[in-house]
């Protein structure tokens, strides 16, 4: 639950976001730039999650960001202009960015090794199902009520995240003589397969947002509805919720690296075909791909980390993976929205599948154990 509302939220609202910020009279470049803001904040988020839970643990930041998200989320369908838009999202954002990193932090520290992938794969399901019932629901709100009463239904429903936080059963790390460890010894390098990782991630995570804002702006331009905008995402929700369980439970027994390239390949697939899209199907399919690799690594990728790194440096690992998505958002978003505007939409497009064919070069190239390899 923890996980699924603010998908679901996320999922729902995300794609019809350029289209929300179009109304109030952004640019492809201006909308771009909007998005890169947001995914600062869920940057910043994601990263502050490590800080939060050395110090305060988890459990009660987790209910608290949830009940900080249920007014920012109804703000968000009250702004007037694009200064209020990006301040309300960014905000939101930031909370979102860190919720979901302590959710991961939560889940490697129950995890035990042999049962990661499987673990981290039911984790996963959050954001399929999130974009499948975010996706059917939003669409036909804006087009039936408007933006404002969808921004107050999601509101609502964000009630939900900081009950089902409490309900959680948070893990005390112990650390003998943490004290003087911290005066006399430095913590647990993350190492350099981590770093590997974490670049190929970041890699196909900035190509990834070619897809998510032009596929937004390409519909709003052929003329689809919010609800076939949105649609989209619910599709790509549907297709892709399988994999990230059926791979996580895979990576125990055939290995992580593998499978998460396949994801990586998946998003290029992806991207290649939004170059050709003008059928509701060819998005369909565009974001199915997509949404894939999001899946595959979301589950495949955290449990590989939880592979790598060390266990006293784990929450510093899974925030800043975590944070990977997020960061990628903000490199991606700044620049799909300006090489749209300079170069056309086939162009970028065809640029950010090179990027996810890159980083599937990147992560074949990691040397990595039994478990992970």
């Amino acid at each position: 639950g923890c996980s699924l509302i603010p998908w679901t939220i996320g999922n729902g609202i995300m794609p019809l976001l350029p289209v929300y910020a179009g109304k109030l009279g952004a640019s492809s470049a201006e909308s771009g730039a909007y998005l890169a803001i947001a995914y600062v904040a869920i940057t910043l988020g994601a990263l502050s999650a490590s800080w939060v839970s050395g110090r305060l643990g988890r459990k009660g930041p987790l209910a608290a960001v949830g009940l900080l998200a249920v007014p920012l989320t109804w703000l968000t369908g009250q702004v007037t202009n694009l200064w209020q838009l990006t301040a309300v999202t960014a905000a939101l954002w930031l909370l979102g960015g860190m919720g979901f990193a302590l959710t991961s932090i939560l889940a490697g520290l129950c995890a035990r090794p042999e049962e990661r992938g499987r673990v981290f794969g039911v984790l996963s399901m959050s954001g399929p199902v999130g974009a499948l019932i975010g996706g059917l629901a939003a669409g036909p709100m804006v087009d039936g009520w408007g933006f404002a009463a969808m921004f107050l239904a999601f509101a609502l429903a964000a009630l939900a995240w900081p009950v089902m936080a409490l309900l959680v059963k948070d893990m005390r790390i112990d650390r003998p003589g943490s004290e003087k460890r911290a005066s006399s010894e430095p913590p647990p390098a993350l190492g350099g397969m981590f770093w590997l990782l974490f670049t190929a991630s970041l890699v196909v995570m900035v190509a990834n947002m070619a897809g998510v804002l032009g596929r937004s702006l390409v519909m709003d331009n052929l003329g689809f509805s919010a609800a076939a905008i949105s649609g989209t995402g619910a599709v790509g929700g549907l297709v892709s919720l399988p994999f990230g369980l059926l791979a996580g439970v895979l990576s125990d027994r055939l290995g992580r690296k593998g499978l998460l390239a396949f994801g990586f390949l998946a998003s290029a697939l992806g991207l290649v075909v939004l170059i050709f899209a003008a059928e509701l199907w060819h998005f369909w399919l565009a974001i199915s791909l997509v949404t894939v690799q999001n899946a595959v690594s979301g589950a495949v990728g955290s449990a590989l980390v939880a592979d790598l790194v060390p266990r006293g440096a784990l929450g510093k690992g899974m925030a800043l993976f975590s944070a990977t998505g997020w960061l990628g958002g903000v490199l991606g978003f700044a620049a799909v929205g300006v090489a749209i505007q300079a170069a056309g939409f086939a162009a970028t497009f065809l640029g950010a599948a090179l990027l996810a064919l890159a980083a599937t070069g990147m992560l074949l190239g990691m040397r990595v154990g039994k478990t992970g390899g």
